[in-house]
């Protein structure tokens, strides 16, 4: 509460001096007409500081002051105080004995009280911002109150030429103790950024002498002569200045040749340290302190000059607003950039107002409005492209919008594990963001294809035109993803939905999409074959002794696959089963109510269909049933529900059925996953008019028999023929069923001949009481 306070304070002390000095400022002229004064009390011009107004009001160097607004010079509190004219309406001199009256209301405003407003309020929002972005950073609080105080004393300096008392005061007390705090600032930096510590208790005592000085000067403030201790002051003032600048170069010289040779982040922050430091003296001492040592006055006036030394606390400042500091070569090869191509512009349009304005127009005032034009344009393109960041979605609204497309795709791309999952993460979003009718991914494989689409598209049309090599057709767009020899994936994409062709910025962000998209289905296809291969060596693994380092993918297999299996049931049953049931309830509510009561019974019966197929699915996902009524009761479910639908007749028999149930839920899961397969590949495959299936318990073996009459197989063919080891099967067969067998410490015996039916023989040993099979 008290900070807020502070602020307030603060807040409202600013705009109140604000509101007195422009009034100061625009209510009087600044003249400039230093003054000196003898042993007799008698006041004659020193210097003029604009020489213009020493020309318009033919006065010279030396003329003797003999009243100002009438009365004698010594009765002007600003001439008593300041040894300045200022505030002043006339002003009579004497030269060679002649006294001449001056009038000085006519005199122009000169232009660099705004330059002066414009440092002001740049140093005053750059405090605020580091407040705004870092407020619980001492350094960064520091660095905020050098910021202000530097604005202060940019507010100061039009009305403090004008003599006001308030406004010199404080430029003396702020440039007085500037320095300090910014070596305060240097000290806590150090701290924070590098972990160098400096001491720090010696600025408690130069800030109490600095406040001893502060109460001193409100004799300004009085009606009494301060000329001498006005002068004796200002000498103060430099000296403290020089001190507290001298404190600093000692700060930056004990930290770079103590530490330049630490880590790189400490290197990188003393290099830029030092750049700032060069930058911002060099066109201060080049352009105006030494010209006025050698030749008189400054090639440039140090009041543009100055603006150079912001740069300084400005490096600082970026410093701490930055999260990492970029390397100083790549900092500074920006900057030169910049401004290399600013000086174009630049050039021109001082060009063109010197031409406009030919007569009114001055080499200061061009050089000025150069050095201006050139500064802001060199900052506007050195930010423009943090700008552009920012109004991407105004600016250029389709490259953003495709963009946060981009982002998203990329970043769901590393969730995906199946080829499944692309239709409802990616292949969406793609037919979105492009706002075509539809969209596919297809993988085409030697002897099959695997498809996948969203919106309006003929999935048939579209292996048809792969089947033949047509990539190129008017009615799709099929951009190629992978190309092998063991398989090719394409994507296709529909007509827009505007009839418009893909624009150039579409194609750049469909040829990345591309680019993701190859890599994960690569990633996709080398998984599938990975878990081909692993079954494949699963399934010929013997349980023999030398085999028991490997056992444990069988295991491991088949538990990732009973996981999935019960991941997807639950999420069909948690979600779309029931969503159904809710379609169906106000259906129902629709028939309460006699609205067209024959459309609504029909769409129930189709609700219940695929209710009972769903639960059919779940069902074969996650057989919950074996917990709930026993492996065998779950079997004779089963195949009642397919009483009718299959083309053969089902007989099962059952014989220790008390031994069977006993035995362990993960043993009942695999035979029961095996009599699923059996049970699929009679369907698919057998063409059998009878099935037999025979569960049953010979000398602590558990047997399963299994036969038909079908067409039965090859087994050397069958060895042979890859089809059911294919990765856009995803199925295993027999292979799987021997690799649940092997998992389990039995044997399978096939036996089977073309056109004479399958006869399957499974026997599992049954475990004993302390887990050993006999």
């Amino acid at each position: 509460m008290n900070h807020k306070l502070y602020k307030i304070l603060l807040s409202f002390c600013l705009i109140g001096m604000q509101i007195w000095f422009l009034f100061v400022t625009f209510q009087h002229t600044f003249f400039g007409i230093q003054l000196q004064r003898n042993e007799q009390m008698e006041w004659s011009i020193k210097l003029f500081q604009i020489e213009e107004i020493r020309s318009e009001l033919d006065l010279q160097v030396g003329d003797k002051i003999v009243s100002i607004n009438g009365k004698d010079p010594n009765e002007n509190k600003i001439v008593r105080k300041w040894a300045t004219i200022e505030q002043a309406d006339s002003v009579t001199v004497s030269r060679d004995g002649k006294e001449l009256t001056v009038s000085l209301n006519e005199i122009v405003q000169p232009a660099f009280d705004y330059i002066s407003l414009f440092g002001e309020i740049l140093s005053l929002c750059i405090s605020f911002m580091i407040l705004w972005k870092i407020p619980h950073s001492k350094s960064a609080r520091l660095l905020a109150l050098v910021f202000l105080m530097i604005g202060i004393i940019f507010m100061c300096i039009p009305p403090s030429a004008r003599g006001d008392s308030l406004a010199k005061v404080m430029i003396s007390d702020l440039m007085m103790i500037l320095a300090f705090v910014f070596a305060h600032f240097l000290t806590q930096f150090f701290k924070e950024k590098s972990g160098i510590s400096l001491p720090v208790t010696y600025f408690r005592y130069v800030y109490g002498v600095m406040l001893i000085t502060f109460i001193g000067r409100c004799i300004y403030f009085t009606p009494l002569d301060t000329y001498h201790f006005y002068i004796v002051d200002y000498r103060c003032v430099l000296l403290f200045f020089l001190c507290g600048f001298v404190l600093n170069v000692g700060i930056l010289c004990y930290v770079f040749f103590k530490y330049r040779r630490e880590n790189s982040s400490i290197q990188a922050i003393i290099k830029l340290v030092w750049f700032a430091l060069f930058i911002s003296t060099t066109p201060l001492a080049l352009l105006s302190f030494f010209p006025i040592l050698f030749r008189g006055e400054p090639l440039v006036t140090p009041l543009y000059t100055g603006y150079f030394v912001v740069l300084f606390p400005l490096s600082f400042t970026y410093m701490i607003v930055s999260k990492q500091l970029f390397d100083i070569h790549i900092l500074l090869r920006r900057i030169i950039y910049t401004t290399l191509i600013s000086m174009v512009p630049s050039t021109l349009i001082v060009l063109m107002i010197a031409f406009i304005f030919s007569k009114e127009a001055s080499i200061e005032t061009l050089s000025v409005s150069f050095l201006f034009i050139l500064t802001t344009i060199s900052f506007l393109l050195y930010v423009l492209e943090y700008f552009v960041t920012k109004l991407d979605s105004i600016m250029f609204p389709k490259k953003f919008y495709l963009q946060l497309a981009l982002k998203k795709i990329a970043r769901n791309l590393r969730t995906i594990t199946s080829f499944r999952e692309l239709k409802d993460i990616i292949l969406v979003d793609i037919v979105n963001t492009l706002n075509v009718y539809g969209g596919a991914i297809v993988f085409q494989y030697p002897h099959s294809m695997e498809t996948i689409g969203e919106g309006d598209l003929n999935l048939e049309e579209i292996e048809q035109y792969l089947r033949e090599n047509r990539l190129d057709d008017s009615k799709y767009s099929i951009f190629v993803i992978n190309q092998n020899e063991e398989y090719a994936c394409y994507l296709v994409t529909a007509r827009k939905k505007t009839n418009t062709m893909l624009s150039l910025e579409e194609r750049q962000w469909l040829s990345l999409i591309i680019s993701y998209l190859a890599v994960s289905l690569e990633n996709i296809y080398l998984i599938r074959k990975l878990t081909v291969k692993l079954h494949e060596l699963a399934s010929q693994i013997p349980n023999g002794e030398a085999a028991q380092d490997v056992v444990w993918l069988r295991k491991s297999l088949f538990e990732l696959q009973e996981q999935e299996r019960y991941r997807i049931a639950t999420d069909l049953h948690d979600t779309t089963m029931q969503d159904i049931l809710l379609v169906r309830r106000r259906l129902l509510s629709f028939i309460e109510n006699n609205e067209d009561q024959q459309q609504v019974v029909q769409a129930i019966k189709h609700l219940d269909l695929v209710n009972e197929s769903l639960r059919q699915s779940c069902f074969e996902l996650n057989p919950h049933l074996l917990q709930n009524i026993g492996l065998i009761q779950t079997i004779q479910a089963t195949l009642d529900l397919d009483i009718g639908l299959n083309e053969y007749e089902t007989h099962f028999y059952v014989e220790g059925s008390l031994i069977i149930e006993s035995l362990d839920m993960d043993i009942k899961k695999h035979i029961f996953r095996i009599f699923q397969e059996l049970m699929h590949n009679a369907k698919k495959h057998s063409k059998a008019s009878k099935v037999m299936i025979k569960l049953t318990v010979i000398d602590n073996y558990m047997c399963l028999f299994y036969k038909d009459n079908g067409v039965g197989l090859d087994p050397q063919a069958l060895a042979k023929d890859k089809r059911l080891r294919t990765i856009a099967n995803s199925g295993f067969g027999l292979e799987q069923m021997k690799s649940r067998v092997l998992h389990l410490n039995g044997h399978l015996e096939l036996l089977s001949d073309k056109g004479s039916g399958v006869e399957l023989t499974i026997r599992i040993p049954i475990p004993t009481q302390e887990g050993s099979t006999s």
